[in-house]
């Protein structure tokens, strides 16, 4: 598996390597300020509910800019689309930092995250226009993995961060310490354009259509069936995915270090599931590997809610990342295979749109909740629009998959022959 993972990287172009690297050292830099940013605002004073609703407003400004950058993506070359989008999410993000009133907060936060959203949207196309059908299961396998590494080393850092900062300056209040850390992680995302300005401009089609022009056209059809899915899981996960460091620290008494070494160890074992990947998808059609990981992953995530042993609580945290997430880039891959390749960027954006503004609205569902009730009936809420989530995509593309299987007995027949 090494050997190929190396023999697709070599023969990757330089562009793509640099993308990879680039997207790699701003993930690192997001991983520990999401990390950070809850237990920070908790120090504050906020509690679930409020917490809620300024973590969402990552996803809020993504759905807000999804369409109208896939309007306008297609006139401007990704070099600086992706540069733009990494100086000013970085500089909102820090002036978001710098303030502690509640309007603030959402405001800076919402600015950040659209412009997060100018870069979220040109991954999967740019990868698409500059791969082979046949790299493209390794590439996109490639791009989580790498990020899964940098997630890793961010979480790593992230809970190391906070008592390094108050070793090295014990004056510092526990929020100063916070924001401090939060800035460090910021340096690392806006020197992610080291690697994305050194991305060579490629000459491309210039677009003269309207802006507007040929949405009726798309295939709004196809886009339902992919987007319905999508926003199930947004819900189930918005409900409880970004509390889970509350939930690990209020429940269970969990230090930040810990926290962060937890969050490490999940990044490890997601980088696990989605570098075996492209071995396991020989054995099987997409659309079962993307049911079959979802519908193992359902029983963890009960567990996690209905048991009190801290033990069994980070094993079942593990596994349900690892089964959710090594199915996310083979989902990539199957969404945008297929819709058309000159649609594959509104296709992007229209999924990213709705499932951001899904995510949005159950984060701030999920404080809620969790505030009112407990983490355990939100773990069985969110458990259940998984499984549905799962149902949808069986029943939407089941026939594509015989297709599938008919493709792979012909290929094995030749072979044979």
């Amino acid at each position: 598996m090494f050997r190929s993972y190396k023999s697709y990287y070599s023969n990757l172009p330089k562009n793509v390597k640099l993308f990879l690297l680039g997207n790699a050292i701003q993930g690192m830099g997001l991983s520990i300020y999401s990390l950070l940013f809850n237990l920070y605002l908790k120090e504050l004073g906020f509690g679930e509910s409020a917490i809620g609703g300024l973590i969402s407003t990552t996803s809020l400004g993504i759905s807000l800019m999804a369409v109208p950058a896939a309007l306008i993506i297609e006139k401007f070359h990704v070099k600086h689309l992706v540069t733009t989008a990494m100086i000013f999410s970085s500089v909102f993000y820090a002036l978001q930092v710098m303030n502690i009133d509640e309007g603030s907060l959402f405001t800076f936060g919402l600015l950040a995250s659209m412009f997060q959203a100018l870069f979220n949207i040109s991954v999967s196309p740019f990868y698409l226009k500059n791969s082979k059908p046949d790299q493209r299961v390794h590439l996109f396998t490639m791009n989580s993995s790498m990020n899964m590494g940098a997630h890793l080393l961010g979480y790593l850092l992230g809970g190391f961060l906070p008592d390094m900062m108050e070793a090295l300056m014990p004056t510092l209040s526990k929020v100063e310490v916070y924001r401090f850390s939060m800035m460090i992680a910021l340096g690392a995302v806006f020197s992610s354009n080291i690697m994305f300005f050194q991305i060579k401009r490629l000459p491309t089609k210039k677009i003269h259509k309207k802006l507007f022009e040929g949405l009726r056209e798309k295939d709004w059809h196809l886009l339902a069936k992919l987007i319905l899915p999508k926003l199930c899981f947004a819900f189930g996960g918005g409900l409880i995915v970004p509390f889970m460091n509350l939930y690990l620290k209020e429940k269970f008494n969990l230090a930040t270090d810990k926290i962060g070494v937890a969050y490490a160890v999940l990044q490890f074992f997601i980088f696990l599931g989605i570098f075996v990947t492209p071995t396991i998808i020989k054995k099987t059609t997409h659309l079962r590997f993307i049911v079959l990981t979802g519908l193992c992953s359902i029983p963890f995530m009960i567990t996690m809610g209905i048991t009190g042993n801290i033990t069994l609580v980070l094993g079942c945290f593990f596994m349900r990342g690892m089964l959710m997430n090594m199915s996310g880039p083979i989902t990539s891959m199957f969404e945008m295979e297929r819709v058309r390749e000159e649609e594959s960027i509104f296709a992007s954006a229209i999924i990213i749109f709705f499932y951001h503004l899904v995510y949005t609205t159950s984060t701030r569902l999920g404080g809620y909740l969790i505030e009112t009730y407990s983490f355990v009936q939100t773990f069985y809420v969110a458990g259940s629009f998984y499984a549905l989530a799962i149902t949808l995509y069986y029943y939407f593309f089941k026939d594509d998959s015989k297709e599938q299987d008919d493709d792979c007995v012909v290929e094995i027949t030749e072979e044979a022959a």
